[in-house]
């Protein structure tokens, strides 16, 4: 029997552009906060978690500033 695992998190600028998010708007979401990353070496990873939930908390995000 195979386990096929699904990944906890992916590169960031490749993961990011797969879902319509450029480079420099990857980073700002990550230095703001609202994606999760890490560094391995150089390179930063992102969350898949928190990038799948990202339009949920933006939205909640800014309805709470509205209000």
């Amino acid at each position: 029997m195979t386990h096929t695992a699904t990944p906890a998190f992916a590169p960031l600028v490749e993961t990011c552009r797969a879902h319509g998010i450029g480079r420099s708007v990857a980073f700002e979401l990550a230095k703001r906060g609202d994606l999760e990353t890490f560094h391995i070496g150089a390179r930063r990873f992102v969350y898949l978690e928190s990038l799948r939930t990202l339009p949920q908390r933006l939205a909640a995000r800014d309805a709470k500033e509205a209000a």
